[in-house]
């Protein structure tokens, strides 16, 4: 389990770098990173700024004074609205501010208002204040949170207050494995399934969002999380009317990106990749890489749902059979400047490749060897497209010898000796790179035997 600390740790070594080194604030919290970090501890969830010298907080303290003041008064909906606003700009400040807030009761103080009014526009204003107050601050939520989320997020609640309640839910879910099972178990799913088959392509957006926040496993804290079993769970619940949005959505892209995206993330299990082909799935990604090939969002979340569905041995073998060659192909020479979009599409020519050389004769046929090549050249110390590269040339060629003099005479040997020198850290890639294809290179034997006899007996006695 990796080590953590807590914000009250991190803090009191930050004072004393101060006080006993005699160190400038700033000073301070770089010596106590170190510090920390030589020893193994994941500082991901300390907020680095709250160790440093105390801000005035007035403004903050001020705001929720005359928030308390005016929500026991019964004041305008408007009044209260001003105050909000003000708490919200506060929040937006830093994460100081947040902390301040939330340690002098501005959550409780945000429900009570919320519950107390009836005013549309006051309940949206809270809900907006309580997602810069928990942004970067999901501990705050408590059971009443959860009951208000779930409630709000009943069909016949207003458009805009659900769209902002999805928000604030993701913004509780992001580095908090607590928040997501309570938030999951509470039955959101049902509530997100009904959005996904009727909700606006404003909600569509949050929704989605939600759902790849339950999945995550982010918490450092926790040593073993159910982001699995929740991706399981709204897979086998929602993969279909996923699926199903793809026409719908086609013609925007941002909104196409996010929902490949929230495919991918849901498909844990090799039937689930069935799943998604079976509902049509591999057509699709084909219509949006041929309507979308300039779109590096879309195209770059397409070569991951690639990857992904090649992880299923069926939809591997058929995959290529829906004329997807030349689009990945093209779609590789439109975007060879993006280095996060060719990184996943040389990744999910390797996962197409892998074991499949039929896969592989219809990419060489598409000329793809020219492609991967070209874009390796096109970025020599990018060592993540470098790595994917020799992947994607590894698989290609290993059961399908007959490619590797192409690639030879386009002069990858030269680039992957280079690679050999330039980055250490991927040796074993670049080796078996060279390896497949029949080049000279020097491989490293791990593990040799000493050569002692066993001697033992049935009894275990020597």
């Amino acid at each position: 389990m990796v080590l953590v600390i807590s914000q009250e740790t991190f803090n009191a070594a930050v004072q004393e770098n101060i006080e006993d080194l005699g160190l400038s604030p700033e000073e301070a919290v770089r010596e106590a990173v170190v510090q920390f970090e030589s020893q193994g501890v994941d500082l991901s969830t300390i907020m680095k700024e709250l160790a440093l010298e105390p801000k005035s907080f007035g403004e903050v303290e001020e705001c929720l004074k005359q928030l308390n003041t005016l929500s026991k008064s019964k004041a305008p909906p408007a009044k209260i609205i001003e105050q909000l606003n003000a708490l919200k700009e506060q929040c937006e400040k830093g994460i100081q501010y947040k902390v301040f807030a939330g340690q002098h009761g501005a959550y409780t103080l945000l429900l009570d208002i919320f519950t107390n009014h009836n005013d549309l526009d006051l309940k949206r204003y809270c809900v907006k204040t309580l997602v810069s107050l928990m942004s970067k601050q999901p501990d705050l939520l408590d059971h009443r949170g959860i009951e208000i989320i779930i409630s709000l997020l009943e069909k016949d609640e207003d458009i805009e207050l659900k769209r902002l309640t999805l928000r604030w839910t993701k913004e509780c879910c992001i580095l908090h494995e607590k928040n997501r099972q309570d938030i999951f178990n509470a039955n959101i799913l049902e509530r997100l399934k009904a959005m996904l088959h009727e909700g606006t392509t404003d909600l569509l957006r949050e929704v989605m969002a939600v759902c790849r926040a339950l999945v995550l496993d982010d918490d450092v804290r926790v040593e073993f999380g159910k982001s699995h079993e929740h991706a399981r769970v709204i897979a086998s619940e929602c993969l279909c009317l996923l699926t199903g949005l793809f026409s719908r959505l086609k013609d925007d892209e941002t909104l196409l990106s996010e929902l490949i995206q929230t495919i991918c993330v849901l498909m844990v299990r090799t039937e689930f990749c069935k799943k998604v082909s079976d509902a049509g799935g591999l057509e699709l990604i084909a219509e949006a890489m041929k309507n979308s090939g300039k779109s590096q969002k879309v195209v770059k979340q397409c070569f991951k749902l690639l990857k992904a569905l090649a992880g299923n041995d069926h939809c591997k073998t058929v995959m290529l059979q829906r004329d997807l060659a030349p689009l990945i192909v093209a779609a590789l020479q439109q975007n060879k400047s993006y280095t996060q979009v060719v990184t996943a599409g040389l990744s999910s020519v390797a996962a197409i490749c892998l074991r499949c050389p039929d896969n592989s004769t219809i990419l060489f046929q598409a000329n793809i060897p020219e492609v991967i090549v070209d874009i390796m050249k096109s970025h020599p110390n990018d060592k993540q497209i470098q790595r994917t590269g020799s992947w994607a040339i590894r698989n290609m060629v290993s059961r399908s010898q007959y490619q590797c003099q192409t690639f030879i005479n386009l002069g990858i040997e030269d680039l992957l000796h280079s690679n050999l020198k330039k980055f250490k850290d991927i040796e074993y890639d670049t080796k078996s790179a060279l390896r497949d294809l029949g080049c000279k290179v020097d491989l490293k034997e791990e593990w040799t035997g000493k050569g002692g006899a066993l001697n033992t007996t049935s009894s275990g006695k020597k």
